[in-house]
């Protein structure tokens, strides 16, 4: 070969050859050895246009290859941090709804609370989604909407603050915390009939159900000192409670709602217009204008307790899996309990730290077991 030196280049298989002065470039295949002392000669041929072409496209498949990894490790890190936000939102914020129901019903009917509640966060969603460009639901995502919200918000939410006409806020907080020991039995029996668990809802495994089973067993004993007394329509009604708020959650991943946020929206407002039928039905009316302690409430339960944490929760039913999702059940009573301490002046007894102790080792357990 004539003209300038070789000017040597590596890269990923193969050793690139440029002879200074020369546009073309000639390539070493990997293995081969460059002449010189005690190592032989080598004779390198130029590459033709063809060849080049495909060197040039392996090296783009290469790049494009190694982007899109990097992608997906920066999406899968993303998710993680979506995750532990949306899990802190649902325990910090539903456990905080309590002391918030309580403050509104102070001046507000339980359903034209909830149904004023509903209402108002899913047009408000609503409204943001279609100006950002949001399509509509379909008639059939509507459909699928209204079963999903009307298990989750009217039979879910709205037995619960029925029943406490009758059961003591200790047998509700204990009944309604086998909510994930419901979701996991369905989900089992899904699997079991051969029917397939729901997408991104594989078979709860056995860490899972001892995470449940614990946190289940300190939400208990959370309230073992309390008055555990229920009248059998009040025992019935909450015991429906959370049976039908884990179909809601099962049916959530099955049924084909609407994309993203947009299916919480749909949910809301159909829920919430269900829940002003039912208001006007029983009759529901105020006695007085809602102080501003109720009004503040129901706003912090609209823009909180409905929008954020029911977007939150939407997400990690889609994303993890239904432990991870459903372990809230077991901590909204330890920060309902810490917020009283805090905001209301109570105490906290040898037995309540106890339980809290069991709680957090549930959640572990279930989140260690995914």
């Amino acid at each position: 070969m004539r003209g300038g030196p070789l000017l040597l280049s590596c890269t990923a298989g193969s050793v690139w050859i440029t002879r200074e002065g020369e546009p073309n470039d000639v390539v070493l295949e990997a293995g081969a050895s460059y002449g010189g002392e005690g190592r032989g000669l080598l004779v390198v041929e130029a590459l033709e246009p063809a060849q080049i072409a495909v060197a040039a496209g392996e090296a783009k498949r290469t790049a494009r290859a190694a982007l899109a990894r990097a992608r997906a490790a920066l999406g899968e890190a993303r998710g993680s941090w979506l995750v532990l936000l949306s899990l802190a939102a649902l325990y910090l914020i539903w456990g905080s709804t309590y002391l918030a129901v309580s403050i509104a019903l102070e001046t507000l009917p339980p359903f034209l609370l909830a149904g004023v509640r509903f209402v108002t966060a899913g047009a408000l969603l609503y409204g943001v989604l279609r100006l950002r460009g949001v399509p509509r639901p379909t008639l059939r995502q509507w459909g699928a909407a209204a079963r999903v919200g009307v298990l989750l918000l009217v039979f879910g939410n709205g037995l619960v603050v029925v029943s406490q006409q009758w059961v003591s806020s200790g047998v509700a907080a204990v009944v309604v915390s086998t909510m994930p020991l419901w979701l996991a039995l369905f989900t089992t029996v899904r699997v079991g009939r051969g029917e397939g668990a729901p997408a991104g809802a594989p078979e709860v495994s056995r860490g899972e159900w001892l995470g449940l089973l614990v946190g289940f067993a300190g939400a208990a004993l959370l309230h073992l000192g309390g008055d555990l007394h229920a009248a059998h329509a009040g025992a019935l009604l909450v015991v429906l409670a959370p049976v039908a708020w884990a179909l809601g959650s099962l049916y959530s991943r099955t049924l084909p709602l609407p994309a993203g946020s947009m299916a919480v929206a749909a949910e809301m407002l159909a829920g919430g217009a269900v829940m002003l039928g039912i208001s006007a039905l029983a009759g529901e009316r105020l006695a007085a204008p809602p102080s501003a302690r109720s009004l503040l409430a129901l706003g912090y339960l609209t823009v909180f307790g409905s929008i954020v944490a029911l977007s939150a929760y939407t997400f990690l039913l889609r994303s993890t899996r239904p432990a991870i999702a459903t372990s809230y059940a077991y901590v909204n009573p330890i920060v309902a309990i810490a917020l009283g301490i805090l905001l209301g002046g109570e105490r906290a007894s040898a037995t309540t730290w106890a339980a809290a102790a069991i709680v957090g080792a549930g959640v572990i357990i279930v989140s260690r077991s995914r």
